[in-house]
């Protein structure tokens, strides 16, 4: 990514999960602050549950939803911070469990934080991968891979 405050978000649109793990390893080869992160039950009417790492090693959950073509709203849902995170250059591996009413997030296969999310009414949709440039550029994230399993 060539623009600061930039985010890029990619959809695999084939299919409907009501409960997925998704599980990415990326590394992040230029730019910092940045983050990766993971979407799971997307729906472009309903909204979606979108999960961050940040170089910083800050983290966090957010329900997404579109206010317009291209322009997205963001409710926080938690955040924090873990020494899991590893420095830019280190590869990463970050999971999202979105199953019934829980969602949890995994930082190198450990769990951070289980979040209640009953409240959101999302039970189903479309999972992706994003990932976000703050104010330094270029920011150049590379996903080895990305695995989606019903749990």
């Amino acid at each position: 990514m060539d623009s600061p405050f930039s985010w890029l978000y990619a959809i695999y649109t084939a299919q409907d999960y009501a409960n997925v793990r998704i599980d990415a390893q990326f590394t992040n080869q230029a730019g910092s602050p940045s983050s990766t992160g993971l979407i799971c039950r997307y729906s472009e009417e309903d909204g979606w549950f979108e999960y961050n790492v940040s170089t910083d090693g800050s983290y966090n959950l957010l329900y997404g939803s579109w206010l317009a073509v291209g322009i997205a709203d963001y409710l926080p849902i938690t955040d924090g911070s873990s020494n899991l995170v590893q420095p830019s250059g280190a590869p990463q591996l970050i999971g999202l469990m979105c199953s019934d009413t829980a969602l949890a997030l995994y930082i190198n296969d450990t769990i951070v934080r289980n979040v209640d999310v009953t409240n959101y009414g999302l039970t189903e949709g479309k999972v992706g991968v994003t990932a976000s440039s703050f104010e330094n550029t270029p920011v150049v994230v590379v996903l080895e891979r990305v695995i989606v399993s019903e749990p």
